[in-house]
């Protein structure tokens, strides 16, 4: 985005370190824009540069991508999961199954995030690993069983504050959707007020002081989260719910997936809250720290048993590629920019301020000054002149008399 005159075209330079792998120009126009094409699945520590003569800051926007990294994801089914293998691609999660009874506790802590998929029962065993997974920072989703033991599922949540109190059979419309929520940030263009509600034959009444983030149509919580726990209020199979034949099935799953591991974006901006997590498991009094070619500091961070958050605010302060390090290890890496509210110019409107002339060049400038100079030079002679007038009336009234 260029705010000053069209003059020559801008050159814009993109590295990868310190080679320079693609060049192009862009018109000096207000708002311009250029494509480079990179390759998949290659790390790269890139530096965005353009030559602007005219501002000499500003320029140089860092980036990082990262070694691709996939989200553990754990389903244990009572129910079909053909819907959460069509949301959890290989892509980008590594998605495993497995029932109830065939369960292998020792892969849970490994998880990022567990589906417990319709369990009509959940066992007291799994209710303590469960228990142990979610105050380690791993995220659990909630789909219950129309046959539920809500004794089983009420110990679950006893830490949360989450109550199943009846089971209702009855139909009810999926009407609201929490825009601001984090899960549907980005997946909207504009709110939408009619849409074709999914509809559910029968749910669970809960309670719960939570974050609701899908609604039915008397405002209770059809889907919410508390901390990292998600919960439907009703089975999703589909003699019960036609809720995975709806546009809301896969932003909403894959977005609660996402967030279970939130792995470093493409940049962030220095003043701003940034969290992220880096997927390590840390020794005892370990510490990660972030190191620069000219600052390493040591950010806050919150550490679990399979992984790291890092917050971030005013620090660091200075604009760079910073390297995720445990000692001397380099994990990944991370970009940081400066914020560029400043360069987006605003400028007063002087047409609301009153008394005020304006002007649309120089040359007008100037003319405007020469012509209110000339004005004024006329009133100092008609006021000399009538005070000349007036001396040569008195005087002829003296000696004329």
């Amino acid at each position: 985005k260029s705010q000053g005159s069209n003059l020559n075209d801008i050159s814009i330079s993109l590295f990868n370190d310190t080679n320079l792998i693609a060049k192009s120009s862009v018109q000096n126009d207000a708002i311009a824009k250029t494509t480079f094409t990179l390759p998949a699945n290659v790390a790269i520590n890139g530096k965005i540069t353009i030559e602007d003569t005219s501002l000499q800051f500003d320029n140089v926007l860092y980036f990082n991508i990262n070694t691709p990294q996939k989200t553990n994801v754990l389903s244990i089914n009572s129910a079909d999961d053909n819907f959460l293998k069509r949301v959890f691609t290989n892509d980008e999660f590594k998605y495993n199954a497995s029932a109830a009874n065939q369960l292998n506790y020792n892969d849970i802590e490994e998880q990022d995030l567990i589906i417990l998929n319709e369990l009509d029962k959940i066992p007291l065993s799994l209710i303590n690993t469960l228990h142990t997974f979610v105050n380690n920072g791993g995220y659990l989703l909630i789909i219950p069983s129309n046959n539920a033991a809500l004794t089983s599922y009420n110990q679950l949540f006893n830490s949360k504050e989450i109550l199943f109190k009846s089971f209702k059979a009855s139909e009810k419309k999926i009407t609201t959707i929490n825009y601001s929520h984090p899960i549907f940030k980005g997946v909207f263009d504009k709110e939408i007020s009619n849409f074709q509600y999914p509809k559910v034959n029968s749910f669970y009444e809960l309670q719960s002081a939570s974050n609701a983030i899908l609604q039915f149509e008397d405002n209770k919580p059809f889907l919410f989260q508390k901390g990292t726990v998600f919960v439907f209020a009703a089975a999703l199979n589909t003699t019960n719910s036609n809720f995975k034949n709806s546009p809301l099935i896969v932003p909403t799953l894959y977005n609660i997936g996402r967030q279970s591991l939130q792995l470093p974006k493409l940049y962030y901006t220095i003043g701003e809250d940034n969290t992220y997590d880096v997927d390590i498991s840390l020794q005892q009094d370990d510490i990660l720290k972030l190191k620069s070619a000219e600052k390493e500091i040591i950010p806050l961070q919150h550490t679990f048993s399979n992984k790291v958050t890092i917050n971030t605010s005013e620090t660091p302060s200075i604009a760079g590629i910073y390297e995720i390090r445990n000692s001397s290890t380099v994990i990944k890496r991370v970009s940081y920019n400066y914020n560029r509210i400043e360069s987006n110019l605003n400028y007063l409107d002087l047409s609301n301020i009153e008394h005020v002339n304006l002007s649309q060049s120089i040359p007008q400038v100037f003319n405007s000054i020469k012509s209110e100079t000339n004005v004024n030079a006329l009133w100092k002679w008609f006021t000399i002149f009538a005070l000349l007038l007036l001396i040569i009336e008195m005087l002829i009234l003296k000696y004329f008399k």
